[in-house]
């Protein structure tokens, strides 16, 4: 038997037995008011548990249908007239809807649909391709808060500068505080005004090695509005090999050989003493014959360092031997002091002197990131001109620039006009000399071309969604093994591009997988469909509001039909019955009958 037949039999039965007992009750005054009230009251009773449905006729357009996607209110839902229609993983509750699982699907079997009215914050690309041909109406959702642009290496070499940069939007009517949080600690936070949208960027040198999952963190006083994961791979690299040629070994030299023999970094160093005579010293290094540098003994380094004196006393064969092994990928990075140039190397960047102002501290920053660096306190008079075919890499606020770079071939000439960097050290700033000397090598270093690189697509995978993994193999005469989970794929090859594979994937579990790709691991984060929904939801929002701005806007007339709907009423009405009756009740027993 029904649920609504047993509630209306036990409604009878408990009616008939209030109508017994008001008959049998001796007080006979206001019996017809008793009874109308026992029945008004058991009545509303039961049309609480078994709601009243109706049919109602509302006028809609045959070819149109009402699509409610994620973001739309439900008050804005439940205004809309006609049929109205979501996609299941809209996650839109307690709402009139009929759920559509695939919007392919549904569109093909519904032929006569021409016209979508879509609420909310819209479609991804991959919806919105499905839709040519439709014409749109969007109706958006205000704009979503939170992080809705986010961009960050996923992997990185130890000592290297890990930067995390995007935008905040508040659409809120207070301030929210945003921390990036790894490890234990905050690294690095901004404040976002209310009703404000804001770009971030945040700076770290990630001190372990492996996988790492930093995590964004919104507060909004003692509320923590979101959580959204930021993975990253921290991979051990190479040692960069270095050579030193010393035309005599001043403090800077001296402090950059106890830095980088501290920090692990193969060194050469051979310092000048007499004409063709030489101190050596080799550090995390086996020792090499540097009497001469030769191209054979200058492939052994990716970077050589050498100030413009010692460059323009080496023998011309030496020189050549230098420039042709940048023209082959190795670094060079010439220290200079004079305006004029001495050799030819150095003298592609133009100088010019700008008097110092005594006391006057020189305040850098890197050019690629912005990165500040403390005050240097050295008086700086020699600068580099502005050249098209340069790179300027640390210059002052006010553009001069100290450190210029230029290619040659496969590898880069760098010039330095600082002469005192080790100043730095002197007052304490040891994170500011090691920045500048990582970042500087590191621009330099002869690049080592990798074998094997992997991209994901989307950007956020999530479980149970299509991934597609793009791989560039160097061989590319051979199908590459992939497997992910131990799970073999099938790769497909790239027409065009021989050496490209790609292949799909549906991830059952969030957090890290690795990704075999022959021998080679490659570790994959997957996120939870709950991670970074704002900046998904405005990415729909724009690529809906881009697609309907892009559809033509001419409009044709639709044939009108009755849709008929089902409604209910209002629980709300029997409610109050129910309680009118039963305050009558009790107000006539208790206040009236004595």
């Amino acid at each position: 038997m029904e649920f609504k037949y047993i509630a209306m039999l036990a409604g009878l039965i408990l009616l008939a037995f209030l109508i017994y007992k008001e008959l049998r009750r001796l007080n006979k005054a206001r019996l017809i008011w008793r009874i109308l009230a026992s029945i008004i009251a058991v009545s509303c009773f039961v049309l609480l548990m078994v709601p009243i449905r109706y049919e109602t006729h509302v006028p809609q357009s045959a070819d149109e249908v009402i699509l409610i996607t994620a973001g739309t209110h439900p008050d804005s839902i439940s205004g809309l007239k006609g049929k109205k229609y979501a996609l299941s993983p809209s996650n839109i509750k307690n709402t009139k809807t009929i759920n559509i699982p695939d919007l392919s699907y549904f569109l093909k079997s519904n032929p006569n649909i021409r016209k979508l009215s879509i609420y909310g914050y819209g479609l991804n690309a991959a919806e919105l391709a499905q839709l040519e041909g439709y014409r749109i109406t969007f109706h958006p959702s205000a704009n979503p808060t939170g992080i809705i642009a986010a961009n960050w290496p996923g992997k990185l070499k130890t000592s290297e500068l890990w930067q995390v940069q995007g935008t905040y939007q508040n659409s809120g009517s207070e301030t929210v505080k945003l921390l990036l949080k790894g490890l234990g600690k905050t690294v690095d936070s901004i404040v976002i005004g209310a009703k404000s949208k804001k770009t971030f960027s945040f700076k770290t040198t990630p001190k372990q090695t492996g996988n790492a999952v930093y995590e964004f963190v919104s507060l909004q006083k003692n509320d923590t509005l979101a959580k959204e994961p930021v993975p990253v791979e921290v991979v051990d690299e190479a040692p960069m090999r270095l050579l030193l040629l010393a035309s005599f070994p001043d403090f800077e030299y001296k402090f950059l050989k106890n830095w980088l023999s501290e920090n692990q970094y193969p060194l050469a160093f051979r310092s000048r003493i007499s004409k063709n005579k030489y101190a050596f010293d080799f550090l995390n290094l086996d020792s090499v014959n540097l009497n001469r540098t030769n191209t054979s003994s200058l492939k052994k380094f990716d970077v050589l360092v050498i100030d413009e004196e010692e460059l323009a006393a080496i023998s011309p064969d030496e020189k050549s031997s230098i420039d042709l092994a940048v023209q082959s990928g190795m670094g060079l990075l010439i220290r200079v002091a004079d305006l004029k140039a001495s050799t030819t190397l150095s003298a592609r960047f133009s100088r010019f002197e700008s008097p110092a102002l005594k006391g006057k501290t020189l305040n850098l920053t890197f050019a690629a990131d912005r990165f500040k660096f403390n005050p240097l306190p050295i008086e700086q008079a020699l600068f580099l001109k502005s050249d098209p075919n340069d790179q300027p890499l640390m210059m002052e606020p006010n553009g001069k620039i100290v450190v210029s770079s230029s290619i040659n071939g496969y590898g880069k000439v760098l010039v330095s006009t600082l002469s005192a960097t080790y100043h730095w050290l002197l007052s304490g700033q040891k994170t500011d000399y090691a920045t500048f000397w990582s970042k500087l090598l590191a621009n330099a270093a002869r690049k080592r071309n990798d074998m094997l690189t992997v991209n994901v697509i989307p950007q956020f995978p999530v479980i149970n969604q299509k991934l597609r993994i793009v791989t560039d193999l160097d061989v590319s005469d051979r199908i590459p093994t992939l497997k992910m989970d131990s799970i073999l794929l099938s790769p497909r090859q790239n027409m065009v591009l021989p050496f490209q594979w790609d292949a799909f994937y549906w991830p059952q579990k969030p957090g890290w997988t690795n990704l075999q790709v022959n021998q080679i691991i490659e570790p994959i984060y997957i996120y939870k469909k709950t991670d970074w929904q704002a900046l998904k939801n405005q990415q729909k929002l724009d690529e809906t509001n881009q697609f309907v701005k892009n559809r033509s806007t001419t409009e044709t007339k639709s044939e009108v039909t009755n849709d008929v709907l089902e409604e209910e009423v209002s629980k709300w009405w029997f409610f109050i019955g129910f309680l009118l009756a039963a305050s009558f009740l009790w107000y006539e027993g208790r206040i009236l009958a004595g």
